[in-house]
């Protein structure tokens, strides 16, 4: 009976040691929240970017990959690629401007940004995120368009950017090349020079508003200091009439949002 009893105990005592490892593995109540980098406006005020937000771009969901090489536009082969797969579109003529991302598939998908105008008698313009897909073999397809709109741009922090949006102009109607209007890359290069917190780059001016002076509103790729992974930002820059420019918002787009293909 004693050795029964003894056994029982012995018994007992090993499985509350071996349960404990599991116990504390699971014990998450002391975890660090993740890092917040310091990103600022032209205030001061902190425009954090998390690593949690950053994360959410550099291994998008369905191996999305952002285009490190935003600045090359669009090659020959892709704008090909592009043309191919909305041949068959009508109403709508579409510019490519830039590649944003791509995901190996069996092929490959690509999203490009791009200026839309419908084929109508006020040859309506938008920016448009048109998804092609290019197959092993086989003819390329659009899998998803997505609206840009760049009055009310989808964020990360999910932040409004509609003040007196009724007097924000339409780039999309006077857009014809991938060179930026001298005077908005005059002001982005004022305003970005002592700027911190993300290391940006225009890729399109997206529209502008005459105030005292003027606001611009840009589409940039941007790489936090001290990370590699690029993301996209909506920023805004102000110039005033002296011709002194600073950032006054720079916001994590939430690039997910416009390579969404179930729309």
């Amino acid at each position: 009976m004693k050795k029964i009893l003894v056994a029982a105990v012995f018994s007992m005592v090993l499985c509350m040691i071996m349960a404990v490892p599991a116990w504390a593995a699971g014990d998450t109540s002391n975890d660090s929240a993740a890092d917040v980098y310091a990103a600022r406006d032209a205030t001061g005020a902190v425009i954090a970017s998390s690593d949690a937000d950053l994360a959410t771009q550099a291994a998008l969901s369905g191996g999305w990959q952002m285009n490190k090489k935003t600045g090359t536009y669009v090659t020959k082969a892709q704008k090909k690629l592009f043309t191919k797969a909305t041949s068959g579109l009508v109403g709508v003529s579409y510019t490519p401007v830039f590649v944003m991302s791509q995901q190996v598939v069996a092929g490959m998908n690509y999203a490009y940004f791009c200026k839309a105008v419908m084929s109508d008698a006020k040859a309506t313009a938008s920016w448009k995120v048109v998804i092609v897909n290019k197959p092993l073999s086989g003819k390329p397809s659009v899998l998803g368009i997505n609206n840009f709109n760049f009055k009310k741009i989808k964020t990360v922090a999910n932040v409004s950017n509609e003040s007196m949006d009724g007097a924000w102009r339409n780039i999309t109607k006077n857009y014809t090349s991938k060179v930026l209007p001298k005077a908005a890359r005059k002001a982005f290069s004022k305003a970005t020079k002592a700027y911190v917190g993300v290391d940006l780059t225009s890729l399109v001016l997206l529209s502008s508003q005459v105030v005292a002076g003027t606001n611009y509103r840009y589409l940039c790729s941007g790489v936090v200091p001290g990370t590699t992974e690029t993301n996209y930002y909506a920023v805004d820059v102000y110039k005033n009439l002296s011709g002194k420019a600073e950032v006054t918002s720079c916001e994590l787009v939430d690039i997910e949002h416009y390579l969404d293909t179930s729309n």
